[in-house]
């Protein structure tokens, strides 16, 4: 039986990142909103997920992008440090832990009998196999 209730553990569901996101609402008045809340929760996930531990780190992160990998986020231009971090003050963290959580139990597959998440995507790509 899954721990998480919302994902069927027998389903093959591939849920993506920006999908999963896109369920946090957003707690910015729309006007004025400059930037799509799931470029920037993307970048800051991808931040983290690359080492980040502060804002800065996520902002400095965010600016090294280029205009395509920017794109594939739904961004025309990189969020700064100040921008992520009024963004995450009214964010609501609760909505955001379920939404990586259903991410996470998404990625979940069956090897050799165990539940495993292939962090690296070796497993992923088939690199890995039972017999090697």
């Amino acid at each position: 039986m899954p721990s998480s209730p919302m994902v069927d553990a027998n389903a093959d569901v591939r849920a993506d990142l920006l999908t999963v996101l896109a369920r946090v609402p957003d707690p910015r008045d729309p006007r004025g909103v400059r930037f799509p809340l799931v470029g920037m929760l993307a970048v800051a996930v991808s931040a983290v997920l690359a080492g980040a531990k502060s804002f800065a780190a996520i902002g400095e992160f965010a600016a090294d992008l280029d205009t395509v990998q920017l794109g594939r986020l739904g961004l025309g231009k990189a969020p700064v440090e100040s921008t992520l971090r009024k963004l995450f003050a009214r964010l609501d963290a609760a909505a955001l832990d379920v939404a990586l959580a259903v991410y996470a139990w998404c990625q979940v597959r069956q090897i050799g009998g165990r539940r495993v998440i292939a962090i690296d995507g070796k497993t992923l790509r088939g690199a890995r196999t039972a017999e090697r």
